[in-house]
C-alpha cells in the first residue's frame, strides 16, 4: 500500500514538496500522514479543521490530531457552522482555509485523504443529481487551487485493515452515519445494494471516474482561447456536445470557476443560443448572459461599461462645417451618411446592419458639428466633410478619445 501512495505521489509530481497534510483523525487520513512520512520526501505539515459539529468530540478530534504531529508543524482553525447545509458549509470553509494556507507560502500544496471509495460514492452522488460528463471525474487527483489526493487507488476497506495490522489508532466520526447527509445514505444503503448486483462496482465507478478525467483533459486542449463574446451563428453550427463545452469553457474563464452553475443554468444559455432570433438575457451566479445581434456576450454584473480609447486624426473640408467640433457618445435619433451610402441612416438601423451588440453601443463615440455627425468610430467621416484636392480651408483635427 505505501508503494501505491509512492506511485500516486510520483504521478502527481510532488516530489520535495513541502505538504499541508489534511488530518480529521479519521482513519482515511490519519493513514495519509503515516504513509507520506514514510515515502514522501519533503517537509510536511498537519493542518486540522474543527467545525465544532460534535461538541466535545470534536474538541478531542482535535487534541487528537494535535497529539499525532510530533516534531511536524501543526496548525488547526475553527469554523463554526451556520444555517443551511452544513456538509456544503463546512466543505467550502476547509477549502477556503487550505486555500489561504497554499497562498500564504504556509504549504505547496494540500493533500487530503480521499479514497477510491470517496470517488465512487462522489460519482454515484453526481449521477444522482443529473450530472453530465464532466461531472463525472468525480474527486480530482490534483486541483488548480493546489489539492492533491495520494489515496484515490486504496479502498476504505484496505486503509483500515493496515492500521488495524500495524496497530495505528484513528477516530471514529459519528457524523459519517447521520443520515441527514445523503452521502451517509448512498455509503450505508445505496453502495450495499450495488454490491449485490455488482462486487465490483467501486471499483468500476473509480475507473470510470479516471476515464472521465482524462476525456476532460483532452477536450481542454480543444477549446479556443477565452473570450467572452461568441457568435450565435458560429456555435448553431456546433454539435451539440463541443457547443455546450465552449459554453461551459467561457462561463469558467469569466466568473474564474464553475461554482453554483448547474445542468439547469447551462441549458437556459444554450436555449439562448439557439433560438431563432432576437435579443434576450439569462441570469447565472455571478454572471449575466445576453445575446444581442447575433452575439452572446457573458460578463459579470458588475463589470465596467463598455469603454473605447483611439486616438483620431481628421483631415476635414473646414468650409462646409456649421459649428465648433466636440466629442461625445450617440444620442436616440442620431443619423450618419457613411460612405457609399446615399443619405443618412439612423446610428440604431447602422447598428443593426453592422451587427454591433447592445453592450457596444452606450458610449459609441461620434464627433459633430453641433448639427451633423461628422465622424463615427468605425465608421470613419461623413464623405461630405472630407477634405479633397479641391478642398480650400482643410481643417486638421486631432483628438484623444479614452
Amino acid at each position: 500500500m505505501l508503494a501505491t501512495v509512492a506511485a500516486s505521489l510520483g504521478r502527481l509530481g510532488l516530489a520535495g514538496a513541502k505538504l499541508g497534510v489534511a488530518v480529521s483523525g479519521g482513519a482515511d487520513s490519519v493513514f495519509l500522514l503515516h504513509a507520506l512520512r514514510q515515502v514522501h520526501r519533503g517537509p510536511l505539515v498537519l493542518l486540522h479543521v474543527n467545525h465544532g459539529l460534535r461538541g466535545a468530540a470534536s474538541v478531542e478530534d482535535e487534541s487528537f490530531v494535535r497529539s499525532l504531529a510530533a516534531a511536524d508543524p501543526f496548525l488547526a482553525a475553527r469554523s463554526l457552522p451556520v444555517s443551511g447545509n452544513l456538509e456544503q458549509h463546512c466543505r467550502r470553509e476547509r477549502l477556503r482555509l487550505f486555500g489561504e494556507w497554499i497562498r500564504s507560502g504556509v504549504v505547496d500544496h494540500v493533500a487530503t485523504g480521499h479514497t477510491a471509495s470517496d470517488q465512487a460514492e462522489t460519482v454515484l452522488l453526481r449521477l444522482l443529481r443529473g450530472t453530465g460528463p464532466t461531472g463525472l471525474r468525480g474527486i480530482l487527483p490534483r486541483t488548480r487551487e493546489g489539492l492533491v489526493r495520494p489515496l484515490l487507488d486504496l479502498d476504505r476497506d484496505a486503509i483500515r485493515c493496515y492500521l488495524r495490522d500495524h496497530g495505528v489508532a484513528w477516530r471514529e466520526d459519528s457524523s459519517n452515519a447521520d443520515p441527514r447527509f445523503l452521502r451517509n445514505r448512498v455509503r450505508a444503503t445505496l453502495l450495499p445494494l450495488l454490491r449485490q448486483l455488482e462486487p465490483g462496482v467501486e471499483a468500476n465507478l473509480s475507473r470510470l471516474a479516471a476515464i472521465a478525467c482524462s476525456e476532460e483533459e483532452y477536450w481542454a486542449t480543444q477549446m479556443p482561447p477565452p473570450t467572452s463574446v461568441l457568435d450565435v451563428k458560429s456555435l448553431q453550427t456546433l454539435h451539440p456536445a463541443l457547443r455546450r463545452r465552449i459554453l461551459r469553457h467561457t462561463i469558467a474563464a469569466t466568473k474564474g470557476d464553475l461554482l453554483g452553475i448547474e445542468k439547469g443554468h447551462l441549458d437556459a444559455v444554450e436555449a439562448l443560443v439557439l433560438q431563432s432570433d432576437g435579443d434576450g438575457g439569462v441570469s447565472l451566479p455571478g454572471l449575466e448572459v445576453r445575446r444581442s445581434m447575433g452575439w452572446i456576450q457573458v460578463a459579470s454584473p458588475a463589470a465596467p461599461e463598455y469603454r473605447y480609447t483611439e486616438n483620431v486624426v481628421l483631415d476635414l473640408d473646414g468650409g462646409r462645417l456649421q459649428g465648433p467640433l466636440r466629442v461625445r457618445a450617440w444620442q436616440p435619433g442620431d443619423c450618419f451618411q457613411p460612405e457609399g451610402r446615399v443619405g443618412p441612416i439612423s446610428l440604431k438601423k447602422l447598428f443593426q446592419n453592422a451587427r454591433v451588440p447592445s453592450w457596444e453601443r452606450k458610449n459609441w463615440p461620434i464627433i459633430t458639428d453641433g448639427v451633423s455627425i461628422v465622424w463615427m468610430h468605425r465608421f470613419g467621416v461623413d464623405p461630405k466633410f472630407a477634405a479633397t484636392g479641391d478642398t480650400g480651408n482643410i481643417l486638421r483635427f486631432e483628438t484623444q478619445i479614452a
